[in-house]
This record gives structure tokens, C-alpha cells and sequence, in this order.
């Protein structure tokens, strides 16, 4: 299988390193540095993964001015929404070696700093002029030698809320990390840098592979985030919603999904059979499951106080009374 993001009007980049650094989705194509080469056997996903190497100084960028009107954390952006994912193979543990990154130490233009520092993932988010920033230490490690597939999503203005989740190939295990920022995001005209930094120091240079990034201007969901790694993306996504409002049904809402509303005892069955997992959403005593399709009208899990009508050959419904 194979992501397919040509419908989604939230994706602003995609680079899947076929042999090049080319945008696959706008016109945010980037510039290579150093001497960025092409791994045909060793990749996740398509035909090729990018190799960068340390001692060559091999990173990629695009300028801020360049970068395609709507591309998130772009100088001038007020929503200050940003996703990204994508899949690295590091292969050798440096200080502060950037993987996707808006920001510049030198300049005083610090925005956004995905980096690996030794073997832990760690993000640095800029706030007041640019000249100060806030470190979450996720506590996540990124070994040598193995594939992890890492998802960074961050709302910098209104929620200041910071997911990451990260899939560890080696294992199939998932790590998660939540923070919340103090401020505001700082956003500023600094290069979109792959690999380094802007104005990239010895020290700040990933030694390693990458494979299909993609770069939202919104928050994605752990479905969506899953999907993508398993390779079985689509726009939109199927998903399973759980609220408590009142009301004991479930019903498909004009949006494709299985959405249920309940107050106490309720069982809801949705529906995203195919991209292969089931999400489990729990509201006190609530669970939303994960089914095959087509979707069904269900009701809510018989209460001792409640009679239900019985006729032969016929559904059973609760007697209302």
C-alpha cells in the first residue's frame, strides 16, 4: 500500500526523497547542500530514502521566502499550526543534529527545532522575538541503526499544545509525549531546513536516513498519524467519535463518520476496517470499537430497568416507559 495525499488540502509539503528532494505536493522544493545521496535498498517507503551524511555537511533547505503561500510557520503565519511526520534510520549519535527545523541560533529567528540530541528526541519552540525559545525533552530514544517513524504535531497560538508519537519498527512499540507551551509561537523568516539547521554548525548535522516527510498545516489525529506510517492514508480519514450528551444513538453523520452520543451504559461499533486497527475511546463507562464495515445503527447496552419487546422473527427495541 501506499499514502495518497493528492486530496488532502492540509498537506503543504511532501517530500518522498525518490531520488530527489522535489515537493510531490506544491512547489516547496528544496536545495540540497554537501553532497545528499539516494539509499535504493535501505527506505520504508517507495523506491528510495535520502542519505545524509555528517561529514559531508549534507542537509536541505528552502528559503522562508520561497516557501509556497499557506506552508505552516511560514513568516507572516497567524494559525501557527504544524504537523509533520517522517521516517529516519540514524547512524550515528551527534549533539544537536536537526531533522526538520525552522530556526536559526545566530540570527535570533528560532521558531521550530525538531532535533535529535544524542539518541533522545527532543523539540524546541521559539517564543517572544524569536530570541528565546522552550526545550521539551520527550524522553524518547532513537537508536542507531533503527527505523522509527516520528509524528510532531503543535498548536503554537491557541491550544499551545505540543503531540508527539513516535513507532519504533524494530518492536512495533508506540511512545508518546505531551507538553504545553508558555508561549506563544514565535514565527519568523528563517530557512525551512532538512537535516541541519539554518547556519548550521558542525555539531548540527543528522548522520543518517530519511524517508517521506510530509508537512501539514494542521493537527493531525492518532488515526491519521497511524495510517500514515502503515502507508494506508487517504483523505479523509474514517473515524469512530465518542461524546456524552444525552442522547443514546449512533448514527453515520454527513462527514463519513460513525459518530456516538450517550449518557451511561452505551456500545458503539465504528468503522475503519481498512487501515487495519481498531481505536478505543472511553468516556467513563463508554467504549467506541473498531468493526468491519458497512456501519450499523446500534442502541444502547439493555439496563436492567428497561423492558425490551419480543416478537418472533422481528429486531428487538427498548420499551420506552
Amino acid at each position: 500500500m501506499a499514502n495518497d495525499f493528492s486530496l488532502d488540502p492540509r498537506v503543504k509539503a511532501l517530500y518522498r526523497f525518490e531520488n530527489n528532494l522535489d515537493d510531490g505536493k506544491g512547489g516547496n522544493h528544496l536545495t540540497g547542500s554537501g553532497s545528499v545521496s539516494y539509499n535504493a535498498t535501505d527506505k520504508r517507503e517507495g523506491g528510495y530514502a535520502a542519505d545524509l551524511e555528517q561529514a559531508e555537511s549534507d542537509y536541505a533547505f528552502r528559503a522562508d521566502v520561497d516557501l509556497d503561500a499557506g506552508f505552516p510557520l511560514k513568516s507572516g503565519d497567524a494559525t501557527k499550526k504544524i504537523s509533520v511526520c517522517f521516517w529516519l534510520k540514524p547512524e550515528s549519535y551527534i549533539n544537536y543534529a536537526g531533522l526538520f527545523t525552522k530556526w536559526n541560533w545566530t540570527g535570533n529567528k528560532r521558531s521550530l527545532e525538531i532535533q535529535r540530541q544524542y539518541a533522545t528526541l527532543k523539540i524546541n519552540c521559539g517564543h517572544t522575538d524569536g530570541s528565546q525559545y522552550q526545550n521539551f525533552n520527550t524522553g524518547i530514544s532513537l537508536n542507531n541503526g533503527e527505523w522509527y517513524h516520528v509524528a510532531v504535531c503543535i498548536d503554537g497560538k491557541t491550544a499551545k499544545s505540543l503531540y508527539v508519537r513516535v513507532f519504533r519498527a524494530s518492536n512495533s512499540t508506540v511512545s508518546e509525549f505531551k507538553g504545553t507551551l508558555t508561549n506563544e509561537l514565535w514565527v519568523g523568516d528563517a530557512k525551512v531546513v532538512v537535516g541541519a539547521i539554518d547556519a548550521p554548525g558542525s555539531d548540527n548535522y543528522f548522520d543518517g536516513l530519511l524517508d517521506e516527510m510530509v508537512v501539514f498545516n494542521e493537527l493531525l489525529s492518532v488515526l491519521e498519524i497511524d495510517a500514515i506510517r502503515s502507508g494506508a492514508y487517504a483523505y479523509p480519514m474514517t473515524e469512530v467519535r465518542v461524546e456524552t450528551v444525552g442522547a443514546q444513538v449512533a448514527y453515520t453523520d454527513q462527514d463519513g463518520f460513525v459518530r456516538v452520543d450517550a449518557a451511561g451504559f452505551m456500545a458503539a461499533y465504528g468503522l475503519f476496517a481498512e487501515i487495519g486497527e481498531v481505536q478505543v475511546n472511553a468516556g467513563g463507562l463508554m467504549v467506541a470499537y473498531g468493526v468491519a464495515p458497512p456501519p450499523r445503527r446500534v442502541f444502547p447496552v439493555p439496563n436492567p430497568k428497561v423492558k425490551w419487546q419480543n416478537h418472533f422473527g422481528k429486531r428487538k427495541f427498548p420499551v420506552v416507559g
